[in-house]
């Protein structure tokens, strides 16, 4: 066993004639700071608490957006600056003095009382350090905060010198570096990786799957040698994922891919459609979670049924845009559409609707859209002082964008006419609120494209074949396993992730992974539970 390994075996999983055996980790940070939601769960599984500290979050400053990064955990851009650190210890400040004058509180804290104080409270340091540090303390570590808790009646005359002790000591575990950060201390390589140790295998399959530090069965995983090998860690995974704060953490995935904060800027003309309420945008995002939830969750599904499913869960306004019959309330049933109309995600109203003006469908942000979020083929930035479209003068939506997109030799053409408009195209049979229509402005809706789907141009009819154009796509699928390689690592993909895309691409594309297989292929991959021997500065 070689030192900062500990516990852990060399050459971890990875058989190197295996079909993954030129998946290799890629570089990334070794220390990376808990983001603002990991630092609130944290917080909340350390202290044993009710409810979440969601108030005190609410006052750090807010994190930087990573360019070209989807996802707000890019441990390269999580600093802590002068503003968040104050923060950081208010925050320490206000639990510790809510946990140790709560006697309730700290009780489901403390250890059985001992023969002396000082007894209990070394076993309070070694149990509690255990999960704030998220690995056992050092003796050093020990002594350490066992010297920090005898001054604790100095620092808090006022309350009983055990309690005062356990106070600094909470504040003291709230703003260590190693609750902060996850700090990963293994440094000795094997061939071109450094093996985890089990305790930071722990750490990193908690916070990618739950965005929380470990629970106590994942913890004596890690105790007994259980991350080991790949069958402990698929174990553990699976196990995990059935947890309810899994759900949670899939639905914040995918809100993030398929761009669900955007809803809330659908506001359709009044004039143009007045039987939508102000509430459609909620009733939207509604509609997205219960359908990710049940095609992942209840239904063990693909990515291609997110593509592709007929069903989904509406209430009474969104049955009367999908024109389902029957009657309906204010609560969400899951329903059938009409599979000659609708086709997944791609054809519901949150990404129709969000992707259009108030009157008209907008086929060039739902072809931008497409192309980077569902093809990851990036677009470039447009030319500056870009005119908006003009009147439709007896045209329908789809010759103003072509008039407007696709002039020959012009700055726009070269990108309208062959990545975004041949993507957004096909949805022209859907209005301003994804309501189904075969005419627009008196004509009949033209849906037909050739939109380019990585290196394949495929002919589609409309927004159903190319559904099941994109689920029939190694591009599409690799575009999707490649999210959720940045997710679950934090970090942007690298040349390293290639081979472990293009395998997850092809066995997603075949039909022979659920989402949920893929998550639990990424996290026992030998890019997660090893780190490359460079780690980035």
């Amino acid at each position: 066993m070689l030192a900062g390994c500990e516990g852990r075996i060399l050459d971890p999983f990875q058989d190197e004639d295996s079909p993954a055996g030129k998946e290799q980790p890629a570089r990334t940070v070794r220390v990376a700071r808990l983001t603002h939601t990991q630092w609130t769960h944290s917080v909340q599984e350390l202290l044993r608490l009710d409810a979440p500290p969601t108030t005190l979050a609410q006052g750090f400053r807010a994190d930087p957006a990573q360019s070209g990064f989807l996802f707000d955990n890019e441990a390269r851009s999580l600093s802590v600056d002068e503003a968040l650190w104050g923060a950081y210890q208010r925050a320490a400040s206000e639990l510790a003095g809510q946990v140790a004058t709560n006697s309730a509180k700290l009780s489901r804290l403390l250890p059985p009382v001992a023969s002396t104080a000082e007894e209990r409270a070394r076993t309070f340091v070694e149990e509690f350090g255990l999960r704030a540090h998220r690995r056992p303390l050092t003796a050093e570590e020990v002594e350490a905060y066992l010297a920090l808790y005898r001054k604790g009646p100095q620092s808090y005359s006022g309350m009983p010198a055990f309690e005062a002790g356990i106070r600094l000591l909470l504040e003291a575990f709230l703003q260590s570096p190693h609750f902060l950060y996850r700090v990963e201390r293994s440094t000795r390589p094997t061939g071109n990786k450094v093996p985890l140790d089990d305790h930071e295998v722990a750490s990193r399959l908690s916070y990618a799957l739950w965005n929380s530090m470990p629970d106590d069965a994942l913890f004596a995983a890690a105790r007994e040698g259980r991350l080991r090998d790949r069958e402990g860690v698929i174990e553990q995974a699976k196990r995990m994922l059935q947890d309810p704060r899994a759900r949670g953490l899939v639905d914040a995935f995918h809100r993030t891919v398929f761009d669900v904060p955007r809803f809330a800027a659908i506001k359709p003309s009044t004039t143009r459609y007045p039987g939508v309420s102000a509430r459609l945008a909620e009733y939207a995002a509604r509609e997205n979670s219960l359908f990710v939830e049940d095609v992942v969750f209840e239904k063990q599904g693909r990515y291609s049924d997110l593509l592709t499913s007929t069903s989904t869960f509406v209430n009474d306004e969104l049955a009367r845009i999908y024109g389902v019959s029957g009657t309906f309330g204010t609560d969400f049933v899951r329903v059938s559409l009409d599979s000659s109309q609708r086709r997944g995600v791609l054809t519901q109203v949150g990404f129709l609707a969000s992707h259009a003006t108030s009157v008209d469908p907008d086929p060039i942000h739902r072809g931008v859209f497409l192309s980077e979020r569902i093809i990851c083929q990036k677009i470039g930035a447009p030319p500056a002082d870009i005119p908006p479209l003009p009147p439709a003068g007896g045209r329908t939506n789809r010759e103003v964008v072509e008039s407007h997109t696709e002039v020959a030799g012009s700055a726009c053409a070269s990108c309208h006419a062959t990545l975004i408009n041949p993507l957004g195209f096909p949805f022209e049979n859907f209005d301003a609120i994804g309501g189904y229509r075969t005419t627009d402005n008196g004509f009949p809706v033209n849906a037909k494209s050739a939109p380019r789907i990585g290196v394949e141009t495929r002919s589609v009819s409309n927004a159903i074949d190319l559904a099941e154009t994109l689920a029939s796509s190694q591009a599409v699928h690799e575009c999707y396993a490649r999210h959720w390689v940045e997710f679950l690592n934090g970090r942007p993909v690298a040349n390293e992730d290639q081979a472990l895309v293009s395998r997850l691409g092809h066995l997603s594309r075949e039909g022979q992974l659920s989402v949920l297989d893929l998550v639990v292929e990424v996290v026992t991959g030998v890019g997660f539970v090893n780190r490359h021997p460079e780690e980035l500065p």
